[in-house]
């Protein structure tokens, strides 16, 4: 099973469990800060597998889910 931690300048704030959640997160996001960070340039995704407690995840590019 796949999930989501979403990131913001590094830090974790959210955790999600499908790719069409993480969509609407990201839209939400890039809608409330259309004026400073319309590009959700400061948002990282790292997805979570079976083993993420031992690798830690791995980084997404945000483009998959725009």
């Amino acid at each position: 099973m796949t999930d989501y931690a979403i990131l913001l300048d590094g830090e974790r704030v959210a955790s999600i469990d499908s790719d069409s959640a993480v969509r609407a997160w990201i839209a939400k996001y890039r809608e409330d800060h259309a004026d400073d960070d319309p590009a959700a340039a400061h948002v990282q995704i790292l997805e979570r597998g079976a083993l993420a407690w031992l690798t830690g995840g791995k980084l997404v590019d945000r483009e998959r889910f725009l």
